[in-house]
C-alpha cells in the first residue's frame, strides 16, 4: 500500500501507515555470493573472544557461514569449514590434535590451513590428500580476540593494527555481545550523536554523565580515501567548549571516545573509551566484538568496572539482552532495545530520515558505493598505515575552558568543531604523545588568536 502526502496528513490515519516495503538487500544481507557480504569479506573480521576457546571446536556463524574454530594442542588457532570434506560430519564434534583436527567420523586429520594430513582407510598412495584441500581461513589472536581473513586467499592484507591499540597504560579488555537483528540497525548508530541527547540522557536519566544532554553542534565528515566518515560533536557544558571527535571505518568500525567523559577540566585528546566492530552474523544477527580501553586518562570519575566486561557483558547499561528483563528495557532503554526493536532487519523505506540523520545517510551512501564498486571488480583501498606503520584514528575528546559571552554560541561551536577537527586530522600522523602536545598547543594558539579577534 501507498499512502500519499494528503492521506499521511491525517490523524487516525493508521490504515494508510500500513505497508508493504521491504528490506534493503543490498546493504542488509550479507551471506556468501551477496554484495555486502563479498564487500566484508575484503577485511580482517573478529569472529570469537579468546576465552571462548576451549578443549573442544566451537561453532562460529559469520556471514551466513557456518564454521568451526579451535585450537590445536600445538596452540595454533583453526578456523575451518563446519563440514567434513568426505562425508560432512561436523567437526564440531571432530578431536583437537597435536597438528590440526581429526573428523571424529572417519579419522580425516585437517590442518589449520586446510591440508589433509592423514585419510585413514584410504590406500596409502591415495591422490585425496594431494587434490583436496578443506576450506579453512587464516586466524590470528590480539589481545583477548580472534580475527579472521574470509576473503579470497590471494588478496590478504597486513592485518591492520589502530594506533589506539598500544597507549601507554592502556587495558584492552575484550567483550562479544549478541544482536538478533541486522547489522546494519546497529554498526550506524556511532553516526547518530543526537540519540546520546534523548536515549542515553533526557528521555530516562542520564546512562552516562548529564553534559550529555546538552544540544551539540555537529558535522560529519568523509576520510579522503572514502575509507569511512569522522564527525565533529561539540557542546556548551558550563564554562567549557567539549569538542568530541568520533569515527567509522569501512566496513564496520567504530571508536567512540571516553564513554564516561566529563567536560569539567580541559583535557587535549585522551585516548578512546571503545574500538569495535559489528559483524554481521546472518541477516538477522550480528555481533558488537570489541575491546573496552581502560587507563588512567580515562574515565576520571571511576565508573567503568572491568569486572563488567566480557562474554555478553559491558559496564554501561543497556548494552545486552540477558542483562535486565524486558520491564527494565521498558523502563530505561538503551542502544539495545533501540536497535533490536526497529526488527530483525529494518526497512529503510519506512523511515523519515530527518535532519540529525546526516551521518547515517553519508555512511549508508558510502557503504553502498564501496559495494557497487567490488561489484564491478574494484577492490576497496585498506585503510591507511601511518608512517610507523599504525592505522591513525581520529577520536577523542578536546575540552577547553571558554567562559560565555555575548558573542554568538552556537556559532562558536561550530567554528571551534571545524577548527579542532582539522587539527586533529592533520595531526595524525604524529606519534600519541607528540599528537597531544602539538593539538594543545595549535588549539591554545588558535583561541588566542580567535577569542581576542
Amino acid at each position: 500500500m501507498t499512502a500519499n502526502a494528503e492521506q499521511l496528513a491525517l490523524r487516525y490515519n493508521g490504515y494508510h501507515r500500513v505497508s508493504d516495503a521491504r528490506e534493503d538487500p543490498e546493504l542488509t544481507h550479507t551471506g556468501p555470493g551477496t554484495p555486502c557480504g563479498e564487500y566484508f569479506r575484503r577485511y580482517w573480521l573478529p569472529v570469537a573472544m579468546t576465552e571462548q576457546i576451549g578443549e573442544r571446536p566451537i561453532v562460529v556463524r559469520v556471514l551466513g557461514e557456518e564454521l568451526v574454530l579451535f585450537r590445536d594442542l600445538s596452540g595454533r588457532i583453526g578456523l575451518l569449514h563446519k563440514h567434513c570434506s568426505h562425508r560432512r560430519a561436523s567437526l564440531e564434534y571432530g578431536i583437537v590434535s597435536e597438528r590440526g583436527i581429526r573428523c571424529c567420523y572417519h579419522g580425516w586429520l585437517f590442518d589449520v590451513d586446510g591440508t589433509i594430513l592423514e585419510a585413514p582407510g584410504e590406500p596409502e598412495n591415495s591422490p585425496i590428500p594431494r587434490k583436496l584441500c578443506h576450506g579453512a581461513y587464516p586466524a590470528r589472536e590480539l589481545a583477548g580476540l580472534v580475527f579472521a581473513w574470509l576473503g579470497p586467499p590471494a588478496l590478504v592484507p597486513e592485518f591492520p593494527t589502530f594506533d589506539t591499540f598500544s597507549l601507554p597504560g592502556v587495558e584492552l579488555v575484550p567483550y562479544l555481545i549478541e544482536y538478533p537483528c541486522n547489522w546494519l540497525q546497529v554498526a550506524e548508530n556511532p553516526m547518530d550523536p543526537f540519540h546520546s541527547v534523548f536515549l542515553h540522557t533526557r528521555v530516562t536519566r542520564a546512562h552516562f554523565n548529564p553534559a550529555w544532554g546538552a544540544m551539540p553542534v555537529v558535522e560529519w565528515h568523509p576520510f579522503e580515501d572514502r575509507t569511512g566518515i569522522y564527525l565533529t560533536n561539540v557542546r556548551r557544558w558550563e564554562d567549557f567548549i567539549w569538542v568530541r571527535t568520533a569515527e567509522v571505518l569501512l566496513p564496520a568500525i567504530a571508536q567512540p571516545p571516553d564513554i564516561y567523559q566529563n567536560p569539567d577540566r580541559e583535557k587535549f585528546f585522551p585516548g578512546v573509551g571503545i574500538t569495535k566492530w559489528t559483524v554481521p552474523v546472518d541477516d538477522t544477527h550480528c555481533r558488537i566484538i570489541a575491546y573496552r580501553h581502560f587507563g588512567g586518562e580515562l574515565d576520571l570519575d571511576g565508573k567503568g568496572d572491568r569486572s563488567k566486561v566480557g562474554l555478553n557483558k559491558v559496564d554501561f547499561v543497556g548494552q545486552t539482552g540477558v542483562e535486565r528483563s524486558y520491564e527494565e528495557g521498558q523502563a530505561m532503554p538503551g542502544d539495545y532495545e533501540a536497535q533490536i526493536s526497529q526488527g530483525p532487519i529494518t526497512v529503510h523505506a519506512d523511515e523519515r530520515l530527518a535532519t540529525t540523520d546526516k551521518g547515517v545517510a553519508m555512511y549508508r551512501r558510502m557503504l553502498r558505493q564501496a559495494v557497487r564498486d567490488l561489484a564491478d571488480g574494484k577492490e576497496p583501498p585498506q585503510h591507511r598505515r601511518g608512517p610507523d606503520g599504525q592505522v591513525p584514528t581520529m577520536a577523542g575528546d578536546v575540552i577547553v575552558r571558554v567562559p560565555p559571552t555575548n558573542r554568538d554560541d552556537i556559532e562558536l561551536q561550530r567554528v571551534m568543531g571545524r577548527e579542532i577537527g582539522r587539527i586533529v586530522h592533520e595531526t595524525m600522523d604524529l606519534e600519541r604523545a607528540a599528537r597531544r602536545s602539538e593539538i594543545e598547543r595549535r588549539v591554545r594558539d588558535w583561541l588566542g588568536t580567535d577569542l581576542r579577534a
